[in-house]
């Protein structure tokens, strides 16, 4: 078992305080949200204060913990009667630290289950939010509503962007309702706006001032250089679809040291154009491709039409799906050594 220690203090027929200690060091911690556990064995310690009334708990007090990753200080708890039992509402964490994020928060449960959460971070870990691959589909959640500042918002492994402003509000069904992102990555602004509009149809727009460096900073393509990035979309069957249709747009960037564009031009016999893909990368004036983004449990599907690339000496025409659920990518198409030239 987990060695606990309690001091139970009665003030009143209805009103107690009980000061508890717990030596977490046999017990198994973990916070589902950020990835984080702490196997049995190792050491940790817990400490808070619980108040009572009428034999329920009706706030939390300097709650603090410590384990190998995780430090929370004096956090504090607050609960609502309803019936003969007791409610959780708020919670305040003025500083804490669960792996590679450092911040505080506040949050509280309104009346229909919503749960808000504000949290300013110097630094916040986004990868166990972003990685979706163990996501069970049909898990239970709450509504929940985030607002966050984060002065660095790592993203992937070794890379991070900073002066990140992120809202989120999702549905008890894990489905954006609103989405919005502005942060500064690699040498320009990126922005995302996911909202309803004023007729309420939610409307798609994500525009990033060094295109490179945001496929990078997200995971998503690692071999471009420079290049501004524009997509919009809008709801395919109107106000209330989150299904999108929509356009992406690439324009004036390079691709350097890619091993797959690098095979087809070897296959194709273009030493020149294969050298200076490793040297100093194949110039594009533009990459366009509409696109259908189908919301599914589990993972989404995004197919891309009638993409094409243009610039003075490679030119790409693609089709192709990308399966988060399986997460595999699917795309064929042609290449058009010089481009304009079939």
């Amino acid at each position: 078992g987990t060695p606990v220690n309690v001091i139970y203090t009665e003030f009143s027929d209805t009103r107690a305080l009980a000061e508890v200690d717990v030596n977490l060091t046999p017990a198994r911690v973990f916070v589902k949200p950020f990835q984080y556990e702490k196997a049995i064995g190792k050491e940790g310690s817990a400490s808070l204060k619980v108040g009572i009334q009428n034999g329920n708990p009706i706030d939390v007090t300097d709650f603090s913990a410590s384990a190998p990753g995780l430090k929370l200080d004096k956090a504090a708890l607050k609960f609502k009667p309803v019936g003969t039992k007791t409610e959780l509402v708020s919670g305040s964490f003025s500083s804490f630290s669960i792996g590679q994020t450092l911040g505080s928060m506040n949050f509280e449960i309104d009346p229909s289950g919503r749960m808000k959460f504000i949290m300013d971070a110097p630094n916040f870990d986004a990868r166990p939010f972003l990685d979706n691959e163990d996501k069970d589909p049909n898990a239970e959640q709450p509504a929940v509503v985030v607002s966050l500042s984060a002065a660095r918002m790592i993203t992937v492994e070794d890379e991070a962007v900073t002066g990140a402003k992120v809202y989120l509000d999702l549905d008890d069904q894990g489905r954006f309702n609103q989405f919005e992102v502005d942060a500064t990555v690699g040498t320009g602004k990126a922005f995302l706006r996911f909202k309803p509009d004023n007729k309420g149809a939610r409307n798609f727009r994500f525009q990033a001032e060094d295109a490179g460096a945001t496929l990078k900073a997200f995971g998503i393509y690692d071999k471009m250089v420079g290049g501004t990035l524009s997509i919009y979309g809008e709801p395919i069957r109107g106000v209330g679809d989150r299904d999108i249709l929509g356009l992406g747009e690439i324009t004036d960037f390079k691709v350097v040291n890619a091993p797959v564009l690098a095979k087809l031009l070897g296959a194709l016999s273009l030493p020149g154009l294969l050298s200076l893909l490793g040297e100093e990368g194949v110039t594009f004036a533009k990459l366009e491709s509409k696109f259908n983004w189908t919301y599914r449990k589990g993972g989404s599907l995004l197919t891309m039409e009638e993409g094409r690339t243009s610039g003075n000496s490679l030119g790409l025409n693609f089709d192709g799906t990308y399966d988060g659920a399986l997460r595999t990518l699917d795309i064929s198409g042609t290449i058009v050594p010089i481009s304009g030239v079939n």
